[in-house]
């Protein structure tokens, strides 16, 4: 424990006798983190924007006119059976023609027909578990078939759509996460590196009097970890105040569309892999960094 506290103190020296440098350095390094978590909360947002939508998900079994009650009560019974779906409400020819009143001012065309021309359906909402395409397709193909069914009519492209947008950001997020970390681990092997230099002649000392390497790289690795860790936590702070400003202009824009129930920020489990993210990238920047040093000063 008393060594631990030795390197511990070696590596805050380090970071107190460079104030300059490494001020300029956790700036640069916690606004690169920043920038992943700005996107990781437009990811998160974006994921629950989807997720509202899937839940909203359905289709609609058209049933044939003149259709026998005891169909009806087939058809329905069949559906609250059904472990794939959510809920279905039933919808009679006199409800549908009241729903297409409320929605069009203009009933002329109801008029010239001089009867209920709207067929009586089911609206279906699926499960959040069965709604990729290829299920769908499956599930409504069964109900096409249905004794008493006329027509099932889904429109599966926009939800196709937003599928493969979700697949495209997470690619992308993988891209940025990828040039993002190796940007952080080569600014702290930098910056660990110039620190080895500036106390080169005391690291010559300690390996005279017979440290070894892992010795002389523990103080050095403990700073690209903490200068990891504390750039991902100023990089939070920065991106919830920036998260707040924002939320506070366009959040209740969002809501009224009725896309969004609120913009989110990042939930506990995403800061702290962001924390964990800085600390690990810190830690394994310097270490390459040093085992570079080391292995060049032993070879002259």
């Amino acid at each position: 424990m008393r060594q631990f506290f030795y390197h511990l103190k070696s590596a805050l020296e380090n970071i107190k006798i460079n104030q300059t440098m490494g001020f300029f350095s956790l700036i640069s390094l916690s606004l690169t983190l920043m920038l992943f978590g700005a996107f990781l909360v437009f990811y998160n947002n974006v994921q629950g924007f989807v997720q509202t939508m899937r839940e909203s998900v359905q289709f609609s079994v058209y049933l044939k006119e003149g259709i026998d009650q005891n169909l009806i009560k087939d058809v329905k019974k069949t559906l609250s059976n059904d472990s794939r779906i959510l809920s279905s409400t039933y919808i009679s020819k006199d409800a549908a023609l009241k729903i297409f009143n409320q929605s069009f001012q203009d009933k002329t065309l109801i008029e010239r027909l001089g009867e209920n021309p709207l067929p009586a359906s089911f609206e279906v909402v699926v499960k959040s578990a069965f709604q990729e395409s290829d299920i769908l397709e499956k599930i409504i193909s069964e109900y096409k078939v249905f004794p008493g069914v006329d027509e099932v009519q889904y429109g599966s492209e926009w939800l196709e759509n937003l599928n493969n947008f979700l697949k495209l950001l997470q690619i992308i997020g993988v891209g940025i996460g990828g040039f993002l970390g190796v940007t952080v681990m080569t600014n702290i092997a930098n910056t660990v590196r110039l620190h080895f230099y500036n106390r080169q002649d005391e690291i010559e000392i300690m390996k005279l009097i017979g440290a070894t390497h892992g010795f002389i790289k523990i103080p050095f690795f403990i700073e690209g970890f903490l200068m990891g860790a504390i750039s991902s936590v100023v990089s939070i702070l920065f991106l919830f105040l920036i998260f707040e400003y924002t939320k506070g202009r366009i959040g209740g824009f969002l809501v009224a569309m009725g896309s969004f129930q609120g913009l989110q920020f990042l939930s506990p489990n995403m800061l702290g892999g962001l924390v964990l993210a800085g600390c690990a990238l810190g830690g394994i920047g310097s270490f390459i960094s040093l085992n570079h040093l080391l292995r060049l000063r032993h070879s002259e």
